[in-house]
């Protein structure tokens, strides 16, 4: 282990004692769910250093064989919503040098089948409620590139997923000879894909636990590639208006079913709806919200037909929660299935499952909207409505 000193004010230098981490879970995996970053973002970019939001710490990772649950230590997004996968291990762990390579990337290699879109979204919000911060507040402290929405950024992560555009991760205290010369050989191979060692090497003075992050992986070389190529996934991406996402419907759902989403984005205009089109590379979106009933966004509609209705986002403010509440009730009515834990939740409704009820949801619209009522009033009216399916 490299020797890290102390230089004293008379210009002597005194060597810190290098420690060996026993525990896994108390010596790497708390402190570094603590700290993500000691995940030296600076090193991996220092042009635009990356920045992490925790999806979940012991995340789980079904087994195709046995349907058991198996987990990789951390499931990362940065701000260009790339997933990192982070697994964490003691140098005198031998497995760090064979079987864990295979297991992680088999992991990354097969998350976009493990997991949904509305799961992540759950998984990031179950984490964050153990700090002050927001779902929002924490994707835009990221302060991801086009300042995307919620909804934005988990269509990007699973893009990326979808894509193999993904991060591997081994974070550990010292790293053994075999586990670098693998490193080394993927990074190479792959052009897509990063795969990366932390040594997050630790030292003792007064009590104190030192840590001193430094990357391997990345030569010159296998940065200039992977750099043109993330350029180039990232030019991909577009900002989709009405036009384009139209015609991608009508590419993907057929004539008649784009036109039925045209009359539903029409009649959602008309009555004070204001559209947030998306920036997804594979298919496009708009975002509904009211500002007359309150800012954050109701649901999401995709030029495949899904929609997805925006629980999880009514929950943070005075007045938003009566809001779900009531559109919750509304929804139930004409016969969309909520889930009873909704309030932290984004369901996903197929083209099938909604495009018929069209008419009546805009008409739950027109009758959420405060017209010979204040506003306060019907948040009042809306908290004394038992939930849907209650």
């Amino acid at each position: 282990m490299a020797k890290v000193y102390v230089v004293h004010q008379d210009g002597s230098t005194e060597s810190l004692p290098g420690v060996r981490c026993v525990d896994e879970d108390k010596e790497l995996q708390r402190v570094l769910e603590k700290n993500p970053d000691l995940i030296p973002g600076e090193q991996i970019n220092p042009d635009d250093p990356r920045r992490w939001l925790i999806i979940k710490r012991e995340m789980p990772v079904p087994d195709p064989n046995s349907g058991s649950d198996r987990s990789i230590d951390f499931l990362l997004a940065d701000q260009d919503a790339m997933p990192t996968f982070v697994e964490c291990k003691r140098f005198n762990d031998t497995r760090s040098r064979r079987e864990v390579v295979g297991q992680v990337l088999e992991y990354a290699a097969n998350g976009q089948f493990y997991w949904t879109k509305d799961q992540l979204r759950n998984l990031a919000e179950e984490t964050l409620k153990q700090s002050s911060l927001t779902l929002d507040g924490a994707i835009r402290t990221l302060n991801p590139p086009g300042d995307l929405s919620i909804d934005a950024f988990f269509d990007r992560f699973q893009a990326n997923l979808q894509e193999g555009q993904v991060r591997i991760v081994f974070f550990l205290e010292e790293s053994p000879f075999e586990l670098r010369s693998i490193v080394d050989f993927l990074n190479k191979q792959m052009e897509l894909a990063e795969v990366l060692i932390v040594e997050a090497r630790q030292y003792s003075r007064n009590e104190l636990r030192i840590i001193v992050p430094s990357l391997f992986g990345y030569t010159e070389q296998a940065r200039l590639i992977k750099k043109s190529v993330t350029v180039t996934s990232a030019a991909s991406r577009r900002k989709w208006d009405q036009a384009s996402f139209l015609n991608d419907a009508r590419a993907k759902i057929g004539d008649n079913s784009a036109e039925a989403l045209q009359s539903f984005l029409d009649a959602c205009v008309a009555i004070g709806a204001e559209l947030a089109w998306g920036t997804g590379a594979t298919k496009g979106s708009f975002t509904l919200r009211i500002p007359a009933l309150c800012q954050p966004s109701l649901f999401t509609v995709y030029s495949d037909g899904d929609m997805s209705v925006n629980f999880g986002g009514l929950n943070d403010k005075r007045g938003t929660e009566a809001v779900r509440e009531l559109f919750a009730e509304k929804l139930d009515q004409i016969g969309f299935e909520i889930p009873a834990d909704r309030a932290n939740r984004y369901p996903m409704y197929g083209l099938a499952q909604w495009i018929s009820k069209a008419p009546l949801l805009i008409d739950s619209l027109k009758q959420m909207l405060p017209q010979s009522r204040a506003k306060e009033a019907l948040f009042e009216e809306a908290a004394r409505c038992p939930p849907a399916g209650s």
